[in-house]
């Protein structure tokens, strides 16, 4: 009985099949745009996680400095307190590797004028694991011709920003003094390399973020403790925990035992960003898909006048299925089926449109921002989507197809 009337919903629709086109455009324009903004959105998302898995991995996490809010506002650099040599004895911690930052007082060399160089300067201690075990962390950071980064046992050694080994008049090879606290010595340190410019800061990984005119000294964590004692100055510090290891618990622990050691910090993890990830990209897609779903409302309005008028135009028909034995059910049926399926029909040219506009947007965002935009193309979106489709339009022509059903048979019959 369902075929049958399929059948004759079917037949109805390609009868009329202008007026059942400008109906189903109105709907696959609203599903286009809900189809397209939520795979745009679905896309972006899974880019983003993509990238961050790059540079975090699901098996390190992220000590940041607590962010407190007594007085709405902060001064410079968030820093705490960290022993990372116990860090790194923690059971479930394969390694870890810190950032710490100071400004200090550097003396460079002779410029032209004979005059030695000094100035205020700040200075990064980066552990040579950032190279070794976390070099998404650094990026695409590249030397000068004839640099290179510090290993793992050097403290007298530097790398310079390209601007101020300019200032400084220093080149590889030479050597610059940098001063600490002040029970502690001065130190002269070898340049072993310059960060070569590039056009695109946002591409010298960290430095981009800290010092993206690249006026900064970086030297090894371990010269950072012979200049300025422990490490009350950190910035940030990864780590990478064993594998099989929970990275969430292991986090958790950490982060319980530095705040009872005084270290405002707060352990980040590769699920903690995904989730805030798709918390703002969820609800920003939801948001225009709403925005868009009016247009939905549009087309189901249209789909329930073209139903109203194809009650009035086939009363008389109506009438005659009533005289041979047609339930008021049945009558309900055929009605709703054939809004349903103008619906399912607009459902289906507006998924494959949304899907098509989502790539055309992908590649155009790709080619703007250049980073390459994922193109979700989700089953349960496409799914949803026309079902959402048919129930539109079975639900847009209930009323008109209640009131069909409700024709009485002598008046229908007698309808001209």
């Amino acid at each position: 009985m369902v075929r049958d009337f399929m059948a004759l919903a079917g037949s109805s629709i390609l009868h009329r099949r202008i007026r059942s086109w400008l109906t189903v455009i109105g709907v696959f324009i609203g599903i286009t745009a809900v189809v397209a903004l939520i795979s745009i959105g679905l896309g972006l998302e899974r880019t983003v996680n993509d990238e961050v898995a790059k540079l975090f991995g699901v098996d390190t996490f992220l000590l940041a400095p607590r962010q407190r809010s007594n007085s709405g506002r902060s001064n410079g650099l968030a820093q705490y307190m960290l022993d990372l040599e116990w860090l790194r004895t923690v059971d479930g911690v394969a390694t870890a590797a810190a950032v710490r930052q100071r400004t200090a007082f550097v003396e460079g060399q002779a410029g032209p004028d004979g005059r030695v160089t000094q100035g205020f300067l700040p200075v990064l201690g980066l552990s040579p694991e950032l190279v070794t075990s976390f070099p998404a962390f650094i990026g695409s950071l590249e030397l000068e011709p004839g640099g290179r980064l510090f290993g793992e046992d050097e403290t007298l050694v530097a790398v310079l920003g390209k601007d101020v080994a300019t200032r400084l008049h220093v080149e590889v090879g030479e050597t610059i003094v940098i001063a600490g606290d002040g029970d502690k010595p001065e130190l002269t340190l070898t340049v072993i390399g310059i960060v070569a410019p590039t056009a695109e800061p946002s591409q010298q990984g960290f430095t981009s973020g800290i010092s993206p005119s690249g006026d900064t000294i970086y030297v090894p964590y371990g010269t950072m403790d012979l200049l300025w004692g422990p490490a009350n100055d950190v910035l940030t510090t990864l780590v990478r925990t064993e594998p099989g290891r929970d990275v969430d618990e292991v986090a958790a622990r950490v982060q319980a035992e530095l705040r009872a050691r005084g270290s405002e910090v707060t352990a980040v993890t590769y699920s903690d960003i995904s989730s805030a990830i798709g918390t703002v990209t969820s609800t920003v897609s939801a948001f225009l898909a709403g925005i868009a779903g009016i247009s939905l409302l549009v087309g189901g309005v249209g789909v329930m006048n073209t139903m109203y008028t194809s009650v009035l135009e086939r009363t008389k028909e109506i009438g005659i299925m009533k005289a041979v034995g047609a339930k008021n059910s049945h009558i309900l049926s055929i009605f709703l089926i054939e809004s349903g399926l103008m619906g399912l029909v607009g459902g289906i040219v507006g998924t494959l449109l949304g899907l098509g506009v989502s790539s055309l947007a992908s590649a155009v965002i790709g080619r703007i921002f250049d980073v390459r935009v994922a193109v979700v193309v989700s089953p349960s979106l496409i799914v949803a989507t026309l079902a959402g489709a048919f129930a539109l339009g079975a639900v847009a022509g209930l009323w008109p197809a209640w009131r069909a059903a409700k024709l009485p048979v002598v008046d229908a019959l007698r309808y001209e």
